[in-house]
């Protein structure tokens, strides 16, 4: 039962990956009203970490990587770590992954990486708005 789940779960995870980039794409999020806005910005004026992550996504998209740093640096930072997890992650349920894959499993979910990533995003979290960033 337990392998069955597991299988579901690679399946959804990528199409909803695939369906929400296809939805970033079309949908400019500073544009368009269907975009969900942030509840913490709308609530309290401040910034939530993620704030703008969805405008960076757009603009990853089309390749203005330079107004996607300026809209959510952080996240733009992240993505190449985001893509290894997904990688390495998807890559270790094969019969026998690669050393290089077993390398980067590891790295992408070593404690050391997990809690450098939660305090850098706390850190960005605070410095983006004390700077205004």
């Amino acid at each position: 039962m337990a392998r069955k789940f597991h299988r579901i779960w690679m399946w959804i995870i990528p199409v909803a990956i695939i369906a929400a980039g296809v939805f970033y794409y079309f949908v400019n999020p500073v544009e368009s009203n269907i975009a969900p806005k942030c509840p913490m910005k709308f609530l309290t004026g401040y910034q939530c970490p993620s704030c703008g992550a969805q405008r960076a996504i757009h603009a990853c998209l089309h390749g203005r990587i330079a107004e996607a740093v300026s809209y959510n640096l952080f996240f733009v930072i992240a993505i190449p770590l985001l893509l290894v997890t997904a990688y390495s992650t998807l890559m270790m349920n094969r019969p026998s992954p690669s050393r290089l894959t077993v390398s980067l499993y590891n790295f992408a979910t070593s404690k050391y990486t997990i809690i450098s990533y939660v305090a850098l995003y706390l850190i960005w979290w605070v410095v983006r708005n004390f700077l205004g960033i």
